[in-house]
């Protein structure tokens, strides 16, 4: 063996790449431009490189990827407001409304309720609270109910000098006809539906219909009922029907 190769190898200066000079000093930096709203062309700009250089470090180098990687609507537009959106549905909005408000798609709005369980309960329990607040105001019409009136009466005294009393009365609302057919109607449809099912043997009919068929071709006869009709004659004055009898 040669004395050269015992020699220890030195260590080579590792040669820097534009990936190393400009964009690993800056991996801390990247996500603040993202959330900043800055664009893929802007950051490349910022990194000192070509827009198509990004786009193959991002697919070559994961930190950078991570780095770029933009927080979606759900994160921005959607699970901020969740408390809104229980009250907006409380209140009887529609889902096409609140989409509008959130400033999202309503392919979005669906995939996000596939996607996330919390979304899903939340819009399923908020859209019951209106719904059962109907049923209990139509049941309460139903039974009838008692509530307090509230009228503000100004008067005035020999002075001149008004005065303003607040009087309080009770009054009964007694049941309403039509919300106790209809509340029956929906809750019991077995017992209250006015609908009336009629079952024809239909099989039945059509073999009488053969057989009256039957009976009418093996007849020999058959009578008819017929009525005479007369006829008659109008004639123009002046002109005469030609006899034909006559030769």
């Amino acid at each position: 063996m040669s004395k050269n190769n015992d020699k220890p190898k030195r260590n080579r200066p590792k040669i820097l790449t534009k990936y190393d000079q400009f964009v690993v000093p800056r991996l801390r930096d990247i996500p603040v431009w993202v959330r900043e709203g800055a664009t893929d062309e802007e950051i490349a700009k910022r990194l000192n490189i070509h827009i198509w250089t990004l786009g193959d470090y991002r697919r070559k180098h994961p930190k950078f990827a991570e780095a770029l990687e933009r927080p979606t609507k759900w994160e921005t537009h959607v699970y901020p407001r969740l408390a809104e959106i229980q009250q907006w549905f409380e209140e009887g909005v529609n889902a096409e409304d609140i989409i509008r408000k959130l400033d999202i798609g309503k392919t979005t709005w669906y995939e996000y309720i596939n996607k996330h369980p919390m979304l899903a309960e939340l819009v399923k329990w908020s859209r019951s609270v209106p719904i059962s607040h109907v049923e209990n105001s139509l049941l309460k019409a139903a039974t009838g109910y008692e509530y307090e009136e509230i009228k503000t009466i100004i008067e005035e005294d020999k002075n001149g000098k008004k005065k303003t009393r607040i009087e309080k009365v009770k009054r009964y609302q007694p049941p309403n006809p039509t919300a106790m057919i209809f509340y029956l109607k929906n809750r019991a449809p077995n017992e209250w539906n006015d609908r009336r099912e009629l079952l024809v043997n239909t099989k039945a009919l059509e073999q009488e219909r053969k057989q009256l068929f039957l009976d009418m071709i093996e007849a020999d006869v058959v009578d008819a009922d017929y009525e005479a009709i007369e006829e008659s004659v109008e004639m123009e004055e002046g002109y005469m029907e030609p006899d034909d009898s006559q030769p």
